[in-house]
């Protein structure tokens, strides 16, 4: 039986009786197999994971072996639409003051919740029963390296060092994200996270494809050899980490590496140029590992550009530096 590939129009109503129309991809193999779905968008801010999807897509109407595949790359399509992580936010809202209207706290959805809850009730409603596997694409600020999230559960880490990502983080379980619910109902869930918010960058969707067709090809999805990645695989419960901070206030320059970087011990992170005497500094690496963060970043960089301002004040994180455990 021949591929077959249909775009879903998934329809939400909202409590005043608007209609939200999410459009979907379905690509049927015609063959018995795995189920995976495939979100992007759950934040408005977040839209990296959108063209990964859109290229994985067209990889798999000529190569899906068995299975099917629900892909959905602008989930949270009315906060896409006002650019902010969740709906009916104001400028320089935090990203933590949500008003209840995180998506990734409202799986499987509600359908007489507010307006965030209704939308993962449509797209749950269409695919999540049917979906053996999901993968759940996110992005956090420029400043931290991209991770794999996952929690503590049967076959996960094994997944997840396939993926061709330097870092895994084994997070707590939350059954009310996309991915913990899959988990909490006996299924796959895994989360990503790209680096960089408001923008789509080629370096990210590159490895984001290798991401999720490294995925497919390791359920079976897809025909081939996994892509090699990065080497070694970091899992946050086997490394330490170190935080580079500021010795004084000032302006902090980088010399052009970013997050992700292996980096040696006594290598040059950047300089601090102090604001009080114009005396500068150079910043060096206190041990050899791979950047974690790289930059400065605080609080509300999400969603509000003091938060992205290079000028630290003492002792402010400039640089996190994630290293392997010795066994």
């Amino acid at each position: 039986m021949a591929i077959r590939v249909k775009t879903r129009r998934l329809r939400a109503e909202l409590k005043s009786g608007e209609e939200v129309v999410i459009p979907a991809w379905v690509v049927e193999s015609g063959k018995a197999g795995p189920r995976l779905l495939v979100t992007a968008a759950q934040h408005g801010n977040e839209v990296q994971g959108a063209e990964v999807i859109r290229r994985f897509v067209e990889t798999t109407k000529t190569k899906l072996r068995c299975g099917k595949v629900f892909a959905v790359p602008l989930v949270n399509l009315p906060a896409v639409r006002e650019r902010r992580p969740h709906i009916r936010m104001k400028p320089e809202q935090a990203y933590g003051d949500d008003r209840g209207h995180n998506m990734n706290r409202w799986w499987p959805g509600r359908p007489r919740g507010n307006d965030t809850a209704r939308i993962p009730h449509a797209v749950y409603g269409a695919f999540g029963t049917e979906a053996t596997h999901v993968l759940d694409l996110h992005c956090w600020e420029k400043h931290h390296a991209p991770a794999v999230l996952i929690r503590e559960a049967p076959g996960l880490r094994a997944l997840a060092g396939k993926l061709g990502e330097r870092f895994v983080d084994i997070r707590p379980p939350s059954d009310r994200t996309l991915g913990g619910h899959f988990c909490a109902t006996g299924r796959v869930g895994v989360t990503f996270e790209f680096s960089g918010q408001y923008t789509v960058e080629p370096d990210q969707v590159e490895r984001g494809v290798r991401l999720v067709t490294n995925y497919a090809k390791a359920i079976g999805l897809l025909p081939g050899a996994l892509q090699k990645g990065y080497s070694p695989v970091l899992y946050s419960d086997k490394c330490g980490t170190v935080e580079v901070t500021a010795p004084c206030t000032g302006l902090f320059a980088g010399v052009g590496l970013r997050p992700c970087d292996p980096i040696r011990k006594g290598a040059l992170l950047g300089y601090l140029l102090s604001d009080v005497n114009l005396k500068c500094r150079e910043i060096r690496a206190p041990r050899t590992g791979y950047l974690r963060s790289y930059g400065a970043s605080r609080a509300n960089c999400d969603v509000a550009m003091p938060g992205h301002h290079p000028y630290v004040t003492k002792d402010e994180r400039v640089a996190r530096i994630t290293y392997r455990k010795k066994a």
